[in-house]
């Protein structure tokens, strides 16, 4: 394998377009930037395709194809989805973003600035509430890179701490239920929400994103869908590096905690527990990363990598040493406990405490032995 090291502190530079594009969006369990650049600078070489099948806001996808590799991603939520296409393929020109804004903001129609719920009425003002409707009516942003481009931006900023975004008071990441925020918003008196204007807020936001232009990427994949679908319909033996992070057993609801912004994208106003993605089914949940795992075996090369991080609650923790059992029986696992490097990081996006305790999995492939000894991993005995 011939690698190629490039440095940290070089590529990711908030004055580089690596650096600004990086953070866009905000999902759970994301993967540290630092993390993803030693193991995917170390264990595979220029234009090797790296899988992530539960990949999120894209942070794998993303580092892999700054890098110089090939990516392919998948995930079943909108929202990640949304986001880590737009990473992977920003509209070149941020003249044609703007534009675009400037024609969303003159489809706006009489109606859209009506407030439907005691809940908008008290998180966007009229002008805001306006530019939210007719983004959800008329940015197609599943086909177009612009209007993708444009709606990453809405979804970021619709839902911010106060005097951030578009929004009143908001969590960043978790949408609590209408009813929670209202009562919150009554509380602590500021039912009315911040007058700003919308088009000006996201210009600011949009040009200060492009400042350093768009990364320099190797091409990629990004798939809207369950894996266990997707992944059979792409080419076998072809990925050097399996680097995932699945969902975690009975933590989090990615789909109610994300209710507001896949309205945005389209979908009902409120939670729907109909739809719930919390994995609270031990055996169901044991099935679903197994059968991912699986399909993402297909895809792997003999030599390949795989490294998964889990959540270090023994729920999850079994479940994931299990699956990956299942599946590669005969390989060496090795484990390495970790935690989030600020108190923080964790804190904002639903975790905290103890629970911000993480700890990955590797089975390593063709040149890998001596990076794993030397970032301190050691082997999973046969009890788990």
């Amino acid at each position: 394998m011939t690698l190629t090291i490039t440095s940290e502190a070089d590529t990711w530079r908030r004055n580089t377009a690596a650096g600004r594009w990086y953070g866009l969006g905000r999902y759970y369990a994301m993967f540290p930037r630092g993390f993803l650049h030693d193991v995917i600078s170390h264990l595979t070489s220029p234009n090797d395709l790296v899988l992530d099948p539960f990949c999120g806001r894209g942070n794998a996808p993303f580092v892999a194809t700054v890098l110089g590799r090939r990516a392919l991603a998948v995930d079943i939520n909108p929202i990640a989805w949304l986001y880590t296409a737009a990473k992977q393929e920003p509209a070149p020109d941020v003249d044609d973003v703007t534009a675009r804004l400037d024609e969303l903001a003159r489809s706006q129609r009489p109606t859209d600035q009506r407030s439907r719920h005691r809940f908008e009425t008290m998180a966007w003002a009229p002008q805001v509430r306006g530019l939210l409707r007719a983004a959800r009516r008329d940015l197609q942003w599943r086909t177009s890179v612009v209007d993708r481009t444009l709606m990453a931006f809405v979804a970021l900023h619709m839902q911010d701490k106060l005097g951030s975004g578009l929004s009143n008071s908001l969590s960043p990441t978790i949408a609590l239920s209408p009813e929670y925020s209202v009562e919150w918003w009554t509380e602590a008196d500021m039912a009315r929400p911040p007058d700003v204007d919308p088009v000006a807020v996201l210009k600011d936001k949009i040009r200060r994103r492009y400042k350093y232009g768009i990364p320099a990427q190797a091409t990629s994949e990004v798939l809207l869908g369950d894996s266990r679908a997707e992944l059979p319909r792409q080419p076998a033996g072809e990925a050097m590096l399996l680097v995932t992070s699945p969902p975690y057993c009975g933590v989090t609801d990615y789909w109610n905690d994300h209710w507001l912004r896949l309205w945005l994208l389209g979908h009902q106003f409120g939670q729907d527990w109909k739809r719930t993605s919390k994995f609270s089914h031990q055996m169901a949940y044991r099935e679903l990363i197994t059968s991912v795992f699986r399909e993402s075996d297909r895809i792997l090369r003999d030599e390949a990598t795989i490294l998964v991080r889990s959540d270090q609650r023994r729920r999850t923790a079994d479940l994931c040493i299990a699956a990956i059992r299942d599946v590669w029986p005969d390989r060496q696992l090795l484990q390495l406990p970790t935690s989030a490097a600020l108190a923080g990081t964790s804190n904002g996006h639903g975790r905290g405490g103890t629970k911000s305790r993480e700890i990955d999995f590797l089975l390593p492939g063709a040149g890998a032995d001596s990076w794993a000894r030397s970032r301190g991993f050691r082997r999973v005995e046969a009890s788990g």
